[in-house]
């Protein structure tokens, strides 16, 4: 009970504020509640207390709180959750569900969670409703020689867990085919020997805490089996490992549901309230017969988390067909039907409809992914894949080298799912030309190769013309992933794409044809190849041949100033037009680009690859180029570049053909040649 008020905060009827509509109000009434939330105000008052304790909620701070004294400051609107409960909201997704004490149970909105207890029987209803509903089936796959943990009947005690064979395992005892959980974790400090298990050996402990209470939650959900990439995938085979590594996108739609640990840093804090690990208390207050209860945004809770920031996460919560998310202060559900809160009486269902209530929260879709109807959200569209290309740019990864695997399972998803037809290479996705418009396979790269993002850093696991070798320094607040040769530009009658011939070369050093010069090629060949399980099956550069032109570039002030201005010369006729760019990578990259002329000017030539010249007409055009640093080889017959951005630029006269090696726009000159892109 809060005893200790402040002055603006004794005034405030909480009666009032639940019987009146907030329009019939005044600010002063509670329509509007303000503070402004000083240690001294936090130790007078218990309720603002509360406040404060709610905008530390996600993040464990109040730092999107403080004002220009560094003191947090909250503002609170009152609204409605529903027709009979009232709430205050703020601009952070903070929202306080107000309810009278004395409410029949039934009609409560909130609950109150124990720190270290689950109530497995609400989250069996949260599995009950969802199968009784919308969602009995869920993609399977037959993934050969997968492995489960057997983590044994909740009536057999402490039974060891072992791995078995997953073709081994007949049937349920109802009859149904067998199926088996995930877990989606984060896996810490790269673990040094990882142990080669038989099928049907016992796993060796001590299991880290997150296993081990895995297991604790399937055995009383009434699940057996669990699947844990530490344990189920083969260490000791090579091939066979890549081969799971492959799968894995498979593995967690086959899955019945994941258990997704939200929580901690690495796989030894465990989940939360299951056994040893407490639970965080979650904010509420009684105050005038009235109960005052946080309720979280989970999709806002959850981009906190580290297991957010990790870059094998994506895909898994994605990929799932159902989640159990568990985090510090409670549990989450979400399927493809419904939503639920540990601290919210009810389920909530239709996540993608537009409905203001209905549409609280969906944490796994991403922002881009809006569908109609009901099931797992789907790719309808380019930019829904580019949405999560841009999300997984700035996430981490322990090994490098997984910077596809761990996106994989995505990009097949959209190539079986998408309206648009899409297809990967080396993880860059090819649009199909016939869907496009454009006139051929040349076509089709040239629109590829012309992706943009900003806040670069190179990746060089990964060849550095495909966005898999790079990665976004910026986990919040950069650029958006798009085209250069935008949307509108793709079946456009007055737009030309300049690639004029594609050979793709693996790891392996094998080389096959993507294009000749009339767009024709073994484009299926390639597709095939590069998805195929294991590094070796990568590609790892591309033999373009194409036009090329060279580009002066003046830095206007420090490039290594984080308040320069990079500007640039463009090819204009009428006269040498200035125009600020700046580049998509990051500051550090381009300093060696820009040493101090004895003049004082920094500038650098660089040479530039044509894609495309859109926005054609008689006294201007648009260029979509890449911009290349050119790579030291030895004895090499062909340039070899690496990309290093793409830019668009507006040229005051279009393209005209001079001969069959040479082209113009205005004073820029562009000459037909090969080389190698890496």
């Amino acid at each position: 009970m809060a005893d200790h008020l402040c002055r603006p905060c004794q005034k405030l009827s909480f009666d009032r504020l639940q019987s009146t509509q907030p329009e019939d109000l005044s600010d002063e009434d509670g329509r509007l509640i303000k503070r402004t939330l000083s240690p001294d105000l936090l130790e007078s008052c218990d309720l603002c207390n509360f406040f404060a304790r709610a905008t530390r909620y996600y993040t464990g701070d109040c730092k999107e709180y403080l004002n220009a004294d560094g003191v947090p400051e909250i503002s609170l609107r009152l609204g409605r959750w529903s027709r009979r409960t009232p709430c205050l909201r703020d601009d952070h997704d903070l929202v306080i569900l107000i309810e009278k004490q004395d409410a029949e149970k039934e009609k409560a909105g909130s609950r109150l969670i124990e720190p270290d207890r689950i109530d497995y029987s609400l989250l069996r209803g949260w599995f009950s409703e969802c199968e009784d509903g919308y969602m009995r089936d869920y993609s399977k796959y037959d993934i050969d020689n997968l492995r489960v943990i057997d983590c044994g009947d909740v009536g057999d005690g402490e039974q060891e867990p072992r791995l078995v064979s997953w073709a081994s395992v007949g049937k349920q005892l109802d009859g149904n085919p067998p199926e088996y959980v995930a877990l989606s974790y984060v896996w810490g400090a790269a673990p040094g020997g990882l142990p080669t298990l038989a099928v049907n050996s016992t796993i060796p402990g001590p299991l880290p805490k997150v296993i081990s209470d895995a297991i604790v939650v399937v055995r009383n959900l009434g699940a057996r089996y669990l699947w844990v990439d530490r344990y189920c995938i083969p260490q000791g085979d090579n091939d066979e490992r890549e081969r799971q590594i492959h799968a894995m996108g498979q593995i967690y739609q086959s899955a019945k549901f994941t258990i997704i640990a939200a929580a901690g840093d690495g796989p030894d804090h465990g989940l939360p309230g299951v056994t040893t690990t407490r639970r965080l208390p979650h904010p509420f207050i009684n105050i005038q017969n009235h109960t005052l209860t946080l309720i979280p945004q989970p999709d806002g809770y959850i981009h906190h988390t580290k297991w957010a920031t990790r870059g094998w996460t994506l895909q898994e919560g994605f990929l799932s067909s159902r989640r159990l998310v568990f985090t510090d202060h409670q549990v989450f559900y979400e399927c493809q039907c419904i939503q639920a809160v540990e601290a919210l009486v009810g389920t909530y269902w239709h996540p993608y409809s537009y409905s203001s209530r209905e549409l609280w929260f969906h944490v796994f879709a991403g922002d881009t992914s809006k569908r109609k109807g009901r099931g797992r959200p789907g790719f309808h569209y380019v930019e829904q894949l580019h949405g999560f290309i841009e999300n997984y740019m700035t996430r981490d990864l322990t090994d490098a080298n997984d910077g596809l695997n761990a996106f994989r399972g995505i990009l097949q998803h959209a190539e079986q799912n998408s309206r648009t037809p899409i297809h990967e290479v080396c993880g860059l996705p090819i649009y199909v030309p016939e869907y496009l418009g454009t006139p051929n396979n040349n076509s089709a790269i040239a629109i590829s190769l012309s992706w943009k993002m900003s806040d670069l850093r190179r990746r060089p696991e990964f060849p550095s013309w495909t966005w898999i070798g790079w990665r976004s320094v910026k986990r919040t607040g950069g650029g958006s992933f798009y085209l250069g040769t935008d949307e509108r530009w793709y079946s456009s009658a007055d737009s030309k794409h300049y690639i004029t011939s594609v050979d793709v070369a693996f790891r392996d050093g094998r080389v096959i044809q993507w294009s000749d010069f009339d767009g024709r090629g073994d484009r299926g060949k390639v597709f095939e190849k590069s998805s195929m399980p294991g590094m070796s099956e990568l590609p790892q550069s591309l033999l373009v041949t194409g036009w090329l032109f060279d580009l002066t570039v003046v830095a206007v002030g420090d490039p290594g100033d984080e308040l320069a201005t990079t500007e640039f010369y463009t090819v204009e006729i009428r006269e040498q037009y200035r125009r600020p760019m700046s580049f998509g990578v990051e500051r550090e990259h381009l300093m060696p680009f820009f040493p101090a002329n004895s003049d004082g000017n920094r500038k650098h030539t660089f040479t530039c690859l044509l894609l495309a010249e859109v926005d054609k007409s008689n006294d201007r055009s648009t260029l979509v180029f890449l911009v290349l640093r050119p790579v030291l080889q030895a004895e090499a017959l062909v340039q070899t570049f690496e990309r290093l951005d793409c830019w668009t630029l507006t040229s005051s006269t279009p393209i005209v053909q001079v001969d069959g090696t040479t082209m113009k726009a205005g004073d820029c000159v562009f000459k037909n040649d090969a080389l190698v892109l890496q």
